[in-house]
Parts: structure tokens; C-alpha cells; sequence
């Protein structure tokens, strides 16, 4: 959802149903994380993407490898969650599912906000609001992908993104192990937390052990209910190679190995490409706008997370396949990756050509399928939508 810089209203903030404070919107964080299609932070000086990337939006059709398989997943709201136009309905839910099918995805994105679901220790988590959008996505023969963040206020009052660590890990790993025994396989990946590496969501600052505790802890649980379900880890703001680094220390220094898959099985990554003002190419070169942060560099570039895959093949020894939960530009100027239509139809096509030429992608999620005229990363009702819904098809086809 984000990366160093600023602040979006996030699909996480307004799935929930009360709507949470917004942290401050289009806010430029120092620290980062981000993005996506969620984050953020690329440098660099001011000019056009295509220039810093070497080519013009005309020119971003990739060489290589031919697109794999479907890969476009649609984000939906739950049952009861905020939305732009307010509550959520189940006909409006269901009729979102229906329109995922109708535009050719592969699946949804469905978030369960922890906060909103299991706010009381004395009772169980409400699944009810998730359980209509899960049911008509496999009725539809769609995959669906549970983005599961947030802390609950009687877990840590201090707010839902203090990232819970020691015993707190523990029992949020409880609450997730809940998700995991109503849904069991129905869902083909759960992503735990979002954007731990980001400030903005793992407060007061990033620790990569702390979130190293929660990937084990959730991962004990989720795995007792049900060793088959797919637990996504990572869920990084950009393509950080610093972070990565030290995450991947830190889960080998807690029993993490080849043997148990450095407890998760498929990387989440939201790389939004670009900086303040600025959204790149997405066929920018990997390597050629990175940013240094306090635990090594971000590759700010759509093309890094080949980069950063391969760091993490190293690093462990496993050849990770990825879901990309988030990626998006901002069409409002000066704001982080912003780029203007028609030229952000172009990028999100070219990104979705790229992403399904890379046979390890197994999702792409745009940020955010959205009509919210606040929001500038909406897409729906723009050339965005229409490009976006072509490419896919075509991609299908």
C-alpha cells in the first residue's frame, strides 16, 4: 500500500466496518514501504518516466518469454465494509464478484481486516463478512486471495498497525488460524500482514524481526488447522532488497530452512514503480533507481522484483513464486507515482504484459478497482479500466 513516502486510504482502511482514521492522507513519510498495488519511495530528478527509463510509453510491449496464464485479480470489499459510496452490500458484493468473472480474472482480493473482524477476545472472529464474496468467487470457478492485516484494539490500544510481537504474535496467529478453519483451501493464498517493511504499517518503525516472529507464529498455526492452505509472506512495499535481507536472516536465525520453506510459500511483493510526482515505465531497467535506506537499497523500478526474486532464491534457496497484491500509479499531480491518462493505461497494460511474462507470477492485483473520485488510483470509469479489461482478455484468449 505504500512505500516511503506518502499515504493513500487504502483498501485495507475502508474494508473495514467502521471507518478508521486515515493516518493523514497523501502524506510524505520518511521511513517507507509501499505500495500496492501498494508504497513507496523511488528517487530520482525530475523529468518523465519514459526518459529515465530509456523508453516511451509506446514502447513498452516486453521481449521474451509469451504470457503464461490468466493472472489479473480484481479486488473486492467485503460484506459490510466501507467503500466510496458507503456500506458495502451482499448484492453489491456479489455483483462485484460477478463482475470479475464477467471481465475475465483469474480471481478476487478479498481483505480481512482482523481489527474490524475479531474485536473481542471473548468471541470469535466474524467471518460472516467475508463468507458471500469467498462462496460466489468459487461458484464462479475463481481464485481468491485473503489479504489478512491489522491488530485489534484490545489486542494493542495503541493502534491497528502496531505489529503484534511477542506473545501478541501468538494470539494474532490464533485469529488467523480462524480464517484458515473456516476457509481452509477455498482460498488459494493468504497474505499475512501488509507492508511490514513500510512505517506507516508496522508502527513505531519496521523491525524484520518482529514480523519474522509473526511468519513463524503464523505459520505453526495456520499449518496445524491445515498444512495444505498457501501462506504469502513478505507483502513488501516496493521491491526492498534491504529489508528482504534481513528478513530472510532473521526467519533462518528462528528454525527457518529449505525443509520448512522459511515459514511461507509464496512472496508478496506491491512493487509501484516511480517517486514523489513521478510514476516510472514499468519496462524501466531494474537496477536504475534505487534508493538507499536504513537496511541497504529499494529498487524503485517494476523490473526490480526479478531482482529482488532472485536475491531471495540465494538468500534461501528456493525458487519463489510471487503474487503482486498491489500496483498502481496516481493520476493526481505531485502525488506519489503520479502519472496522467491516457499514459497510465498504457503503464498498467504494459506492467500486466510484463507480470504475465514472467511464469513465476502467479497474481497481479491493480490498486484499486475503485470509483472513488478522491482517490486517484482509482481506475474504474477511466481509459485504465478499458485498457486493463482488453489486456486481460486478451491475455485469456
Amino acid at each position: 500500500m505504500s512505500a516511503t513516502g506518502r499515504h493513500r486510504p487504502s483498501r485495507t482502511e475502508r474494508s473495514t466496518g467502521r471507518r478508521p482514521l486515515l493516518l493523514g492522507l497523501l502524506v510524505v513519510l520518511v521511513a517507507g514501504l509501499t505500495a500496492v498495488v501498494v508504497v513507496v519511495t523511488g528517487r530520482g530528478d525530475d523529468g518523465n518516466a519514459a526518459q529515465q527509463g530509456g523508453q516511451t510509453a509506446e514502447e513498452t510491449v516486453p521481449e521474451g518469454p509469451q504470457p503464461h496464464a490468466d493472472i489479473t485479480v480484481i479486488p473486492v470489499d467485503p460484506v459490510g465494509g466501507d467503500t466510496a459510496r458507503g456500506k458495502q452490500t451482499l448484492a453489491g458484493a456479489q455483483q462485484a464478484v460477478q463482475a470479475a468473472a464477467d471481465y475475465g480474472a483469474v480471481g478476487v482480493r478479498l481483505t480481512a481486516d482482523v481489527n474490524w473482524l475479531c474485536s473481542s477476545s471473548r468471541a470469535p472472529c466474524d467471518t460472516s463478512p467475508l463468507e458471500p464474496v469467498v462462496q460466489k468467487a468459487r461458484e464462479l470457478g475463481l481464485q481468491v486471495y485473503l489479504h489478512v492485516n491489522s491488530t485489534p484494539d484490545w489486542l494493542d490500544p495503541r493502534g491497528r498497525w502496531y505489529g503484534p510481537t511477542g506473545d501478541d504474535a501468538e494470539t494474532w496467529a490464533g485469529l488467523f488460524a480462524q480464517l484458515v478453519s473456516r476457509f481452509g483451501t477455498e482460498v488459494t493464498g493468504y497474505e499475512v500482514w501488509n507492508e511490514p517493511n513500510n512505517a506507516e504499517f508496522w508502527q513505531p518503525e519496521p523491525d524484520a524481526g518482529g514480523y519474522a516472529d509473526l511468519l513463524k507464529a503464523v505459520w505453526v498455526a495456520a499449518k496445524a488447522v491445515n498444512p495444505d492452505v498457501v501462506l504469502i509472506g513478505g507483502v513488501l512495499s516496493n521491491n526492498d532488497l534491504g529489508y528482504m535481507s534481513r528478513l530472510d536472516e532473521a526467519l533462518a536465525a528462528r528454525g527457518g530452512s529449505t525443509a520448512n520453506s522459511f515459514f511461507y510459500d509464496v512472496l508478496g511483493v506491491h512493487p509501484y514503480a516511480g517517486r514523489h510526482g513521478e510514476g516510472y515505465n514499468p519496462d524501466q531497467k531494474a537496477g536504475t533507481a534505487d534508493e538507499p535506506t536504513a537496511l541497504g537499497v529499494k529498487d524503485m523500478t517494476f523490473r526490480g522484483l526479478e531482482r529482488l526474486r532472485a536475491q531471495v532464491a540465494r538468500d534461501e534457496g528456493i525458487e519463489r513464486d510471487v503474487v503482486i497484491g498491489e500496483f498502481g500509479y496516481d493520476t493526481t499531480p505531485g502525488a506519489w507515482y503520479h502519472v496522467a491518462e491516457p499514459t497510465r493505461a498504457t503503464y498498467l497494460t504494459a506492467a500486466l504484459r510484463i507480470a504475465a511474462s514472467w511464469p513465476w507470477v502467479k497474481a497481479f492485483s491493480v490498486y484499486d478497482y475503485a470509483d472513488d473520485p478522491n482517490d486517484g488510483f482509482s481506475v474504474l470509469g477511466t481509459p485504465s479500466e478499458d485498457a486493463l479489461r482488453e489486456e486481460t482478455q486478451a491475455l485469456r484468449n
